[in-house]
């Protein structure tokens, strides 16, 4: 049995907002381009299902629809285009973006769930979790659990890490409030030999054809893979919350030759 889990952000109709940074829009796919990926997964003829159906065996080969930090677009635009195929997927929400200009409310959160979309934790604060202290850790994921479970009154026991970031203390945090599945940035295919508390994802951006998306669901994912460890280097000689913050820089000013105002801290 194996899976490839796509992770995506924001997906937009028109034009996506332009008072964000490039780090977060590059990340962001408007709806053709999702339609497209769509077709590629159905093509494909994989089984889509949600992080808990894989972990609890459901069918055989599949792919896994994620969606981190609760954007907007992914309940109004993504989500509708996902049922429409009679599929499933997964989003990880972090509680303080829950309302803010760009991101779901409570009743978005609310219609997903009871509409089979299940919801899982991505913080509380989006803060790198390896930069905190382990009872921030703890509080990271059990602030969100709580907020999420009385909200949408069931369980909630997956959850996907702020930049992929992750440790054996960050491991035992989560193990410690109960949760069953971590979702991480490490490309690569999840067979039964994958630990659930270090799941793979790859990367959905702007730019990321339909025929890329095609090439995950075969699962063939070497280029990936080799990106991924090559930066590991720097991440490890630079932390992660510095060589994002250094990533950042570098790329906002990029764009826009000025460090712009930030919505939140990754």
């Amino acid at each position: 049995m194996r899976a490839v889990s796509l992770i995506y952000h924001d997906v937009y109709c028109a034009q996506d907002r332009g008072n964000l940074p490039a780090t977060a829009t590059m990340y962001h796919v408007s709806q053709p381009t999702f339609s497209r990926h769509l077709d590629a997964v159905q093509s494909s003829g994989r089984l889509v299902v949600t992080v808990a159906e894989y972990l609890r065996g459901a069918g055989g080969d599949s792919v896994l629809l994620t969606f981190d930090d609760g954007w907007a677009g992914t309940f109004n635009v993504a989500l509708p285009l996902i049922r429409e195929r009679g599929w499933p997927a997964t989003v990880f929400v972090t509680r303080d973006l829950v309302g803010r200009p760009g991101f779901c409310t409570e009743e978005m959160l609310r219609q997903a769930s009871r509409a089979g979309t299940e919801i899982g934790i991505h913080g509380t604060t989006h803060r790198m979790l390896s930069g905190c202290s382990e009872d921030e850790i703890t509080a990271e994921f059990s602030l969100c659990k709580t907020y999420l479970e009385a909200l949408l009154d069931r369980p909630v026991e997956s959850a996907s890490l702020p930049g992929g970031d992750i440790n054996r203390t960050i491991l035992d945090c989560a193990r410690a409030v109960g949760l069953k599945s971590l979702c991480t940035t490490r490309p690569g295919i999840n067979t039964v030999h994958t630990p659930p508390l270090g799941l793979r994802r790859v990367a959905i951006r702007r730019s990321t054809p339909a025929s890329a998306v095609a090439r995950y669901c075969r699962y063939a994912l070497g280029r990936e893979v080799t990106r991924w460890l090559a930066l590991q280097l720097p991440c490890r000689l630079l932390g992660m919350r510095n060589y994002s913050r250094l990533r950042r820089w570098v790329v906002d000013r990029r764009k826009d030759g000025q460090g712009p105002d930030y919505f939140f801290e990754p």
